[in-house]
């Protein structure tokens, strides 16, 4: 396709906002089948395999270890092959992971499948894909656009439609729903279009806004803060995902009401993808993630402290409203201090890299609660984390150049 139809799509706003949905839709059918299908899925496959919640919560970590190390490979696969077709790979490959799970005969059998399918699946057509299409085509906004293409609406209705799926039609026929969500996206995912080429923005004072080397931002002291921070952050959130349907239950609450608490906290995260998009716009990437983890501190302290209803529905809408706050915020961040051009390695890297905090502390938290018999441990250990985290952050914004940032038309 020539530059001529490229620059007229770039300025036809109905084209720009159909690459926005299927960067949406992609991004929804990966990490929300992931998450929200893994937290509903734990005890049943606790009884069904006869194994213990730390072995079990291995499942996400291979998930999230195998996106992590597709990571670094999304850029250059999409340079060779285009964004449309690693997606594509990545639903099919998404598709066949929930198909083996749905007729695993055994716990083994599970854990490949996320580690070998599922969890390469998600990185190829999931967050990291989906925000360099959206904020490709949307370049003043890319907080907002990363911010609305990240909008979790799966992660809200899987939890809720996976309890019924499951108590109808057990754990083959939730998985085989999980396979169909995929195999529907893929006449849809042929129309995606990368971004035309468009004018680097001007330099900031600091760093030059060039793409920066692989040596440059390994050896950058910011770009090892946001990696430290942003995956404590990031692996926070998994923790949330994979065991708060089991938290809730453990304290005192029916499967069906916290299965529902579960769907809350995704419908909250949707507002938090894009309140947390537009305030790394105006605030800075360090501000947000400061303000990602007081939300996370504050509502597991809330969880720390109390049994009731009214109480938790707050503090788990806070757990939802800060986790998918940590991404854009972070993508911000790279952009704003290491320029436009860098920031989809960069990001790529901070996935790598922060695969320690992502892989090992979500089954971490199950295997400290098998020990103890009690998460009040393990949430005791996610608040003074989130306290640091916020501490560094905020010293970070404090220092950053420019400032609040001032508003860009969508």
């Amino acid at each position: 396709m020539t530059d001529q139809p490229f620059a007229a799509m770039a300025r036809d706003r109905s084209f720009r906002r159909g690459m926005l949905l299927l960067a949406f839709i992609a991004q929804n059918s990966a990490v929300g089948c992931a998450y929200g299908g893994f937290g509903v899925s734990i005890l049943p496959l606790q009884e069904r395999f006869h194994a213990g919640r730390g072995a079990v919560s291995l499942g996400l970590s291979l998930v999230v270890l195998m996106t992590g190390l597709a990571g670094p490979l999304v850029a250059s696969l999409a340079h060779r092959f285009g964004l449309r077709t690693i997606m594509i790979i990545g639903a099919i490959l998404c598709c066949m992971g929930y198909a083996v799970l749905s007729i695993a005969p055994d716990m083994t059998t599970v854990l490949l499948a996320y580690g070998l399918l599922v969890g390469p699946g998600v990185g190829l057509s999931g967050t990291l894909p989906a925000s360099v299409l959206a904020s490709g085509w949307y370049p003043g906004a890319r907080g907002r656009a990363i911010g609305i293409s990240t909008m979790p609406v799966l992660l809200a209705i899987t939890p809720i439609a996976g309890v019924a799926l499951i108590q109808r039609y057990g754990l083959p026929g939730f998985y085989l729903a999980l396979a169909a969500v995929h195999l529907l996206t893929l006449p849809l995912l042929i129309g995606v279009r990368e971004a035309p080429s468009l004018p680097r923005p001007a330099a900031g004072p600091h760093i030059d806004h060039d793409a920066m080397g692989l040596h440059a931002i390994l050896t950058h002291p910011l770009f090892w803060a946001a990696m430290i921070g942003g995956g404590l952050l990031n692996a926070t959130g998994i923790i949330g995902s994979v065991h708060m349907v089991a938290v809730v239950i453990e304290r005192g609450l029916p499967p069906v009401q916290a299965a529902l608490l579960a769907s809350l906290m995704g419908a909250a995260s949707i507002i938090g993808a894009l309140g947390f998009g537009w305030l790394s716009d105006r605030l800075g990437g360090a501000w947000a993630l400061a303000l990602v983890a007081i939300g996370f501190a504050f509502s597991w302290t809330l969880i720390v402290f109390t049994a009731s209803l009214p109480l938790m529905v707050p503090a788990i809408l806070l757990i939802g409203v800060s986790g998918p706050g940590v991404f854009p915020s972070v993508s911000l961040f790279f952009a704003h201090e290491f320029g436009a051009a860098t920031m989809s390695r960069a990001i790529a890297l901070f996935g790598m890299f922060s695969i320690p905090f992502t892989f090992i502390l979500p089954p971490a938290a199950g295997w400290l609660h098998d020990l103890v018999g009690d998460y009040r441990p393990v949430m005791a250990g996610i608040i003074c984390c989130c306290v640091i985290v916020a501490t560094l952050f905020c010293l970070i914004g404090r220092k950053e150049p420019d400032g609040p940032r001032p508003p860009a038309e969508a």
